[in-house]
C-alpha cells in the first residue's frame, strides 16, 4: 500500500508498505491493502512503518489517519516529536 505521512513542516515518509501499526483513541490499529476506508485520530507516540526492507518508526505527537480506498494511507501529522528512527 501507499503511504504518505505530512507535517507541517516537512514531508515525513512517502513509499509503499506492507503494513502501518498506528495507535487512536480507541487502542492500536493495523492496517494492510485493502483495508477499509476510515478516517481517525492519532495520539502518538509513534507510527510504525513495515515494509520489504524492515521497519521503520516515526515519532509523532499526534494527527489524522485516513484510509483511501485502493490501499492508500495519509497521515497529517499535528506535530513531529523527535522526526524518524
Amino acid at each position: 500500500m501507499k503511504v504518505n505521512i505530512y507535517s507541517i513542516q516537512s514531508t515525513l515518509f512517502e513509499g509503499d508498505a506492507e503494513k502501518l501499526i498506528c495507535v487512536t483513541q480507541g487502542g492500536q490499529i493495523t492496517v494492510l491493502d485493502n483495508h477499509l476506508p476510515i478516517i481517525t485520530t492519532l495520539i502518538g507516540p509513534s507510527v510504525r512503518i513495515a515494509g520489504k526492507d524492515g521497519e521503520k518508526e516515526i515519532s509523532l505527537a499526534g494527527g489524522v489517519l485516513e484510509v483511501r480506498p485502493g490501499s492508500e494511507a495519509v497521515i497529517l501529522a499535528s506535530s513531529e516529536r523527535l522526526g524518524m528512527s
